[in-house]
């Protein structure tokens, strides 16, 4: 029955995920059961790409990526939202039809001397406008109108740059060339983003969906509100770090915050808090599970190509900032708690952490062989491969043992003995072996402690039909992130023909430097800071309506060469811009994770965006410090691991002191000199100099001080006027 109510809570989570993202299309019959047998084939053929290789050449790798996430658009997108359809229209049928030959066409033809010579047959044109239009509509469907209409506006400058004035112009405006290279080449649509979709970012939604088809995601709620359920507004604390947990294997911050909001959301406000500040909470702590080693978001994987550094290396310098910009988060939800008096949870309404641990434990180990496996020296994709092989391990033995250890072991040892042959025949890898064996054991380990400790296992039974769900459901979640850098590719695709990525870089750093010689002073690093104020800008106002992987595809092409240019290392730019990309992910209005979770806490959207934006600003300043003072990114060599620690508690005190200055509170309310000193610190204590940071500690220390002797006031006076009366 327990499981049975799970199966349906991830169904309804599932659902709404997918109406918020535009699909209200439910279907049934065979219709149902065609969409499920292409997100199987999808799922499974990245799958085994991930392990054994490309089964077919590169080109055509990406090309049947695109082409499988197309079809499934059409079949699962509606023209338009609010239709409710219990079908799938012919047209919609038919441009599904026309999206997989339109594919098939251009990977049997790939070689065909008009394309290879860029002489173009009418049949060849018609096919490549096609694709550009077959991939625009399915933006719209999937990710919205803004990135349709970004896309329109760099196709607009490809064809009438040469109009414009110096620097703008440009003189490369040809009709065919155009369709070609979007088309036809890596320049544009099958450029580094659905490079990176198809061979990074798919295999790490697939390891969140099993994942999630297991049931972890109960389990990190449990282990959060173990961990803070008891303190000062508890269930948002365990909120953020539930979600962060989630986040940072989720390929969607929508299916994050509905995940985790459904079971958080009704403990906030059962405590005291607002429905739309329950809301934000939870939206701000989706969000940037993005930032989040391990696995962070599809950005991080593009970072990979922009920067030329290693995946461990980029998780390595992300660690540090998104630690701080959680403890940001928790800082604020402290603070919100404190100032309205919100309790927490009583201990009898929390979950034993043993308890859960023994249920489910086994669920952390697949995240710790991913770790393992890249610290090694795997490629990423062989990494992920591995711990979705423990992954599927673990959950299929453990539900399968507890119902017949017998059994159980007979299916292991015939798993054992067939890979272990396809390895020693056909040299397939040992680790598979290994992973299978391993998997077994642990699980075995759970079900006879949880025997021995008279724990009940988990109610989420795992099979093949879960197994089917999870491959449905990472196909689903991948649309969005596919059509997105595919459409970022048109960008990309402009922006590199026209020349304007040469140019860009130069016009920002000559802006930047002419508002420097206009203002009346100066200083070393006014140049970059401006530089860096105005990125912030753009960031904001771009991911307006754009998600976070095409925010991030956009300026890391046009703008973080220009922090670059002005001294930043590549590591700390490219940051920079995906850390605001993130940020801008909550900016109303268009802000999808807000709507996510103001239905679940029946609560305006707009407002539960705005309260999102405030509790993800905590940490507004953070990439300022890190740009100006890269020893937290861990990238200076020379650095010891005392300078390390200094710099990073600054950072946590400027943190601190912006956290108070939003929010108003540190131990009682702010008198508003008080808050304009919290401001103080925290901008003297973004640039990292002894002085500085002197400073930035002297004058919180001082607020510390004040608000400790005005709260111990204010008591006294309370206590002597209860006696009174």
């Amino acid at each position: 029955m327990q499981s049975k109510k799970i199966e349906d809570m991830q169904e309804k989570i599932q659902k709404q995920a997918m109406e918020l993202e535009g699909s209200d299309r439910n279907v049934g019959g065979m219709l149902a059961l065609l969409i499920l047998l292409i997100s199987i084939a999808m799922s499974l053929y990245h799958f085994l790409t991930a392990g054994f290789g490309l089964l077919v050449g590169s080109r055509s790798h990406l090309i049947l990526h695109l082409t499988m996430a197309l079809t499934l658009v059409f079949l699962i997108y509606p023209i338009k939202k609010g239709l409710s359809q219990r079908t799938i229209p012919w047209y919609d049928l038919l441009l599904a039809l026309f999206a997989a030959s339109i594919g098939s066409y251009i990977i049997f033809n790939q070689q065909s001397p008009s394309i290879l010579s860029a002489r173009m047959t009418t049949l060849d044109l018609a096919v490549a406008i096609s694709l550009i239009l077959l991939v625009v509509e399915a933006t719209r469907r999937v990710v919205g109108k803004p990135l349709v209409i970004i896309a329109g506006l760099f196709t607009a400058y490809f064809f009438l740059g040469s109009y414009l004035l110096p620097p703008f112009r440009h003189s490369r405006a040809d009709f065919h060339d155009f369709f070609y290279e979007m088309a036809f080449t890596t320049t544009g649509l099958f450029s580094t983003p659905i490079w990176v979709s198809a061979n990074y970012v798919f295999i790490f939604i697939l390891f969140g969906a099993i994942l999630e088809a297991t049931g972890a995601g109960k389990m990190f709620i449990d282990l959060a509100l173990r961990a803070f359920g008891k303190y000062r507004g508890g269930p948002a604390k365990a909120a953020v770090l539930s979600s962060g947990m989630l986040g940072s294997i989720s390929g969607s911050s929508v299916a994050n915050a509905v995940t985790t909001g459904t079971f958080t959301i009704p403990l906030m406000k059962k405590v005291g808090f607002k429905p739309h500040v329950a809301g934000g909470i939870e939206v701000a702590a989706s969000s940037s599970g993005q930032l989040l080693p391990p696995i962070m978001g599809a950005a991080a994987f593009l970072m990979i190509e922009y920067t030329g550094h290693s995946y461990i290396e980029i998780i390595r310098s992300a660690a540090i900032p998104s630690l701080l910009s959680y403890a940001a988060i928790l800082l604020m939800v402290h603070f919100e708690a404190a100032k309205n008096n919100i309790r927490g949870l009583s201990p009898h309404e929390l979950v034993s952490g043993r308890q859960t641990l023994l249920q489910q434990g086994y669920l952390l180990l697949p995240l710790v062989i991913l770790v393992f496996f890249l610290a090694k020296g795997q490629t990423v994709p062989n990494a992920a491969f591995f711990a979705i092989i423990i992954l599927l391990s673990l959950a299929f033995f453990a539900s399968h043992f507890r119902e017949r250890v017998g059994m159980g072991m007979l299916i292991a040892a015939s798993l054992f003995v067939v890979s272990y042959g396809l390895h020693y025949l056909l040299n397939w890898k040992i680790e598979i072996t290994s992973m299978i064996v391993l998997g077994t054991f642990i699980a075995l380990l759970f079900v006879l402690l949880q025997r021995k400790y008279s724990v009940e296992g988990s109610s989420v039974r795992f099979g093949l039909r879960e197994l089917a769900t999870g491959f449905e459901m990472a196909a689903r979640n991948s649309l969005s992130v596919v059509v997105a850098c595919a459409t970022a590719g048109i960008l990309i695709g402009v922006v590199n023909l026209t020349g304007l990525s040469s140019k860009l870089p130069h016009m920002i750093v000559g802006f930047s430097e002419d508002i420097v010689n206009f203002l009346p002073f100066s200083s070393a690093n006014l140049q970059l800071y401006i530089a860096l104020f105005l990125t912030v800008i753009a960031c904001l106002i771009m991911g307006l309506g754009l998600p976070t992987t095409a925010t991030y595809v956009v300026l890391a092409s046009m703008i973080a060469p220009a922090l670059v240019m002005l001294g930043l290392p590549i590591m700390a730019a490219h940051l920079f811009v995906l850390y605001y990309g993130i940020l801008a992910d909550d900016t109303p209005p268009i802000n999808l994770p807000a709507y996510a979770t103001a239905g679940i806490a029946k609560a305006e959207p707009i407002r539960t965006g705005i309260q999102g934006f405030k509790f993800d600003s905590g940490a507004l300043l953070l990439p300022f410090v890190f740009a100006t003072n890269p020893t937290i990114l861990l990238l200076n060599p020379e650095a010891t691991w005392v300078q390390v620690i200094v710099n990073i508690f600054t950072a946590f005190i400027g943190i601190v002191a912006f956290s108070s200055f939003i929010q108003r509170w540190l131990l009682c309310e702010y008198h508003w000199y008080e808050r304009l000193l919290a401001l103080i610190a925290a901008l003297v204590l973004i640039h990292g100099s002894f002085i500085t940071d002197i400073a930035g500690i002297a004058i919180l220390l001082f607020l510390f001080a004040s608000q400790y002797y005005r709260r111990k006031k204010d008591k006294e006076r309370a206590t002597e006027s209860a006696m009174t009366l």
